[in-house]
C-alpha cells in the first residue's frame, strides 16, 4: 500500500515516524464504505484519514442514526488526554486510515511542539467545518441547503477545483440527505432542479460542475462577501487531488460576482 502519509512534505517529521510504525505493525488500514472504524468499547485510537472520508455517527434509542460530522482526507479524528471518543466512526467511502494508539500519540504530542501546533490547527479547521454545517442547516428549504453546501465546497476546494468549478460530495446520497437533515428524495429533487436551471451539471454521482456560480449563490440566499471573507480569514487547508479523478461514492479561479447578480425572478419554495 502506497504511503501517501509519509510522502506529504507538509507534515511534521514526528508524525511521519508514527506513520512508519503504523505501517510496520499493520495499522495502516483500508475500510470499505459503511465499515465501522471505531465504536464505544474499542481501544481508543487517533486516526489520520489518508484517503476517502469518514463520518461521525450517533445512534438514537429507537435505532436511528445521525451523521454529525464528515472528515475528509487529510484530516484527523479521535480524542486525546483522557477524553473518550463518544461517536461511532464509520467509513463514508472507501478509506485508508493510519491508526495510532492514543497513548503513543499523546506521548509524541507532549514532546513535539510542531506536532502540537499541527493538531491545534486541525481542531480549528474542524470547528470551521462545524460552523459551515450550521450555515447549511439554518437554510429554510432543501434546495437552499444543497446550494449552500455546494457554494462552501467550491470556496474551500483546491485552486484547481475552484478554477474548474467542480464540487465533490464525499458521501453517498443517503448519507448526504442525512447530513442535510432531509430525505434522499428531497435531495434528488433539488439537484434535478439545479440541473434543469442550468446552474450545475452532473459529472457523476459524487461530482458536480457549477455552471452558474452567481445563480447558485442566489438560490442559497447566502451573503457571498461574508462567505468569501470567512473562508479567506481561516487560511487554506491543503487537499489532495482533483475531485474529478475521485471515484464516486456509490450513490450518488472563478469570476467573483455580487449577490445581486441572478436574483431577479428567483423564487425558491421551502420544502
Amino acid at each position: 500500500m502506497t504511503n501517501q502519509f509519509i510522502q506529504r512534505s507538509d507534515f511534521p517529521s514526528s508524525l511521519k515516524r508514527l506513520a512508519d510504525r503504523s505501517i510496520a505493525s499493520g495499522r495502516l488500514r483500508e475500510f470499505s464504505q459503511g465499515e465501522t472504524i471505531y465504536e464505544s468499547g474499542m481501544k481508543d485510537i487517533v486516526g489520520y484519514v489518508v484517503s476517502g472520508a469518514v463520518k461521525l455517527v450517533t445512534f438514537l434509542p429507537d435505532g436511528r442514526s445521525n451523521i454529525i460530522g464528515i472528515i475528509e482526507a487529510p484530516g484527523f479524528f479521535g480524542r486525546i488526554f483522557g477524553v473518550a471518543t463518544e461517536f461511532t466512526i464509520e467509513a463514508a467511502s472507501k478509506v485508508i486510515v493510519a491508526c495510532f494508539e492514543r497513548s503513543a500519540f499523546e506521548a509524541q504530542l507532549g514532546a513535539d511542539p510542531e506536532l502540537e501546533h499541527f493538531i491545534h490547527m486541525e481542531n480549528l479547521h474542524q470547528l470551521d467545518e462545524a460552523h459551515e454545517r450550521i450555515l447549511v442547516l439554518a437554510c429554510t428549504s432543501v434546495i437552499e441547503r444543497v446550494s449552500t453546501f455546494m457554494v462552501l465546497k467550491l470556496l474551500t476546494g483546491s485552486d484547481e477545483d475552484r478554477r474548474a468549478g467542480v464540487v465533490h460530495v464525499p458521501i453517498n446520497r443517503r448519507d448526504f440527505a442525512a447530513y442535510l437533515a432531509t430525505t434522499e428524495e428531497s435531495v434528488s429533487r433539488s439537484i434535478q432542479a439545479l440541473v434543469r436551471r442550468g446552474t450545475i451539471a452532473v459529472i457523476n454521482s459524487a461530482n458536480f460542475r457549477v455552471l452558474k456560480r452567481a445563480d447558485l449563490i442566489a438560490i442559497s440566499r447566502q451573503d457571498e462577501d461574508y462567505l468569501i471573507e470567512m473562508v479567506r480569514s481561516r487560511g487554506p487547508k491543503k487537499v489532495a487531488g482533483s475531485p474529478v479523478s475521485r471515484e464516486p461514492t456509490g450513490q450518488h479561479a472563478p469570476r467573483r460576482t455580487g449577490m445581486s447578480d441572478g436574483l431577479a425572478g428567483i423564487h425558491v419554495a421551502a420544502e
